[in-house]
């Protein structure tokens, strides 16, 4: 049985070679034409665009997580958030065009980008497209440390204030509704205005010093060494911090939020804003807790603070200390008029949770920005400026 199909094989090997070609050109065909048709349908969803005005974004890692998570496909994003510019096409089709160099911008995941080979990433290249570094979580929890990343990226799109164009957390608006921060360079009112007699009124029922939600029992940052610390320098003075969550001795139920949120306007002075990472600029939604619920936020992380609160208004927890901390805290609760200092910055500033359809649509507006794509930019230090103080902390160790 063998021998009659090696018999057969020898006698026909030209043409099996030319049946082989000949299915691999069809397959070919096949893949090519199926890729056609799935451009001509994706762009039938943009019939209002001329196809040379469109910005083609090529999304190569996974988009399971900000800022990419927001995208979508195509440029439902940026219409449904109503943006300035709306002609850009997010896709993480690689095949969308057969060729890698005809996308405009190619966007990296930083939480998956740092765990690639050499080989997964992009083999083509030209010098119109830009690359884009997009993360929302810090070098804390994923480093970049390679050092093929340097020189890598164009465009940096993350919470640093630095970045090309930034993804935040948080946004400060004057009371005309202006966006004024944060910033590197804030400008702070410096003469602000004392708070009414009514809203000293909503503060006089305080009567606990300070409060903790916390979830993540261990982090980088070690807050929850930092705040068992301050509980024991407070019990000298008679306080203490309620630490609620699964870390904690106290419970508040997540599926009623709004009462936990009364509680820490009604009932506490302070609230742990803390920071599970020590990253500059790394600071999240946790710090509007304290804010919006008329609570003095007491900070703990690496970022430089007055570019996020106006002087007078906080505590750094990690650059007093906790016997420092305590103590002002103490002095503060037994000071009303102290107390109420720090919250004149109500006159004059509404601290936000960042939309996302704000940062959505800086993407397609910087893609459109002719100076800017134009521009001969890269990051030849990417490692540097991710990681920061830290790089030596989490790349070298």
């Amino acid at each position: 049985m063998l021998q009659s199909i090696w018999r057969f094989i020898s006698k026909n090997f030209s043409r099996l070679i030319i049946l082989v070609i000949l299915i691999y050109i069809m397959m070919l065909f096949y893949i090519y034409n199926s890729k056609l048709y799935t451009l001509r349908s994706e762009r039938k969803n943009i019939p209002y665009l001329s196809h040379k005005d469109m910005k083609y974004i090529l999304q190569w890692t996974r988009r399971f997580s900000a800022p990419f998570d927001f995208m979508g496909e195509g440029n439902t994003a940026f219409v449904r958030n109503k943006c300035k510019f709306t002609n850009c096409f997010v896709t993480d089709n690689s095949w969308h065009f057969l060729n890698l160099s005809d996308f405009d911008a190619i966007a990296f995941n930083g939480r998956d980008v740092i765990h690639l080979w050499p080989f997964q990433m992009p083999q083509v290249r030209t010098p119109k497209q830009k690359y884009i570094f997009g993360a929302m979580e810090s070098p804390d929890n994923f480093p970049a440390c390679d050092e093929n990343l340097d020189g890598f990226f164009n465009w940096t799109w993350t919470y640093k204030l630095d970045s090309d164009f930034r993804w935040g957390y948080i946004t400060i608006y004057d009371l005309n509704g202006n966006v004024v921060g944060p910033a590197i360079d804030m400008k702070w009112k410096k003469d602000m205005e004392p708070i009414s007699e009514d809203f000293k009124v909503k503060l006089s029922s305080k009567s606990k010093a300070a409060a903790w939600f916390v979830s993540h029992c261990s982090t980088k940052s070690r807050r929850e060494f930092f705040v068992k610390e301050v509980q024991e320098e407070l019990k000298s003075y008679g306080w203490t911090v309620d630490v609620f969550g699964s870390c904690g001795q106290f419970q508040c139920p997540r599926s009623n939020k709004n009462l936990c949120f009364e509680m820490i306007e009604n009932d506490y002075y302070f609230y742990f804003s803390l920071e599970n990472s020590l990253s500059e600029d790394y600071v999240t939604e946790k710090l509007l807790t304290a804010l919006q619920y008329s609570a003095i936020p007491v900070v703990y992380g690496a970022a430089n603070y007055s570019r996020f609160l106006p002087p007078g208004s906080y505590l750094d927890g990690r650059q007093l200390g906790p016997k420092e901390l305590a103590r002002q805290m103490s002095d503060i609760i037994g000071n009303q008029s102290m107390y109420h200092d720090y919250f004149r910055w109500r006159n004059h500033y509404v601290y936000r949770e960042t939309s996302d359809n704000d940062d959505i649509c800086k993407l397609c507006e910087m893609m459109n920005d002719d100076s800017k794509v134009s521009e001969t930019s890269v990051w030849k230090d990417f490692r540097k400026w991710w990681n920061g103080a830290r790089y030596d902390y989490n790349c070298k160790n």
